[in-house]
């Protein structure tokens, strides 16, 4: 299964980065594709919480929380129409979160595709993770954004990415 990874430390305590993301009715604020976000099931959090993000244009996906562990991990994972396949599909996100040292955070987001066919296995090796790094880069980016303060310096090499 092809995936890629970014990471960043962030400088917010861990809490405080676990909120933005539990927080899933908001999750436009850090996938800035996602134009609002409607909750789909009875409850807003956890595993089993679907949800629809609306892109400017009108497309919407629909995802489930299939993975959730307070202060440490949320994965979702699109929710898809019985008997779509396409050469590439993306199974899932996954955020894992820890902490760092100065009350800081790390955060790694990971896309995880399945690929089928010569194509799909060609896309997916070549292509693929040039193609989804940028975005997920992006989303770790506005968390930090969102979370720490203006005056906070860098860690050399926490705002490099990492291909898993």
């Amino acid at each position: 299964m092809p995936s890629v990874s970014v990471k960043r430390v962030i400088g917010a305590p861990l809490g405080e980065v676990w909120a933005v993301l539990a927080d899933i009715e908001n999750a436009k604020q850090w996938n800035r594709a996602w134009d609002s976000i409607e909750i789909t099931s009875s409850q807003r959090h956890g595993v089993g919480t679907t949800f629809r993000a609306h892109l400017e244009g009108g497309l919407a996906f629909d995802f489930e929380i299939v993975d959730w562990a307070n202060n440490e991990r949320i994965t979702f994972a699109p929710i898809r129409n019985e008997g779509e396949r396409y050469a590439l599909m993306l199974e899932e996100h996954c955020f894992t979160l820890g902490e760092a040292p100065n009350d800081r955070t790390q955060i790694e987001l990971k896309a995880v595709a399945s690929a089928h066919g010569f194509r799909g296995r060609i896309y997916g090796l070549f292509f693929w993770a040039g193609h989804q790094q940028p975005g997920l880069a992006e989303a770790l980016d506005a968390i930090r954004e969102l979370v720490e303060p203006e005056d906070v310096d860098e860690e050399d090499g926490a705002g490099q990415p990492s291909e898993a």
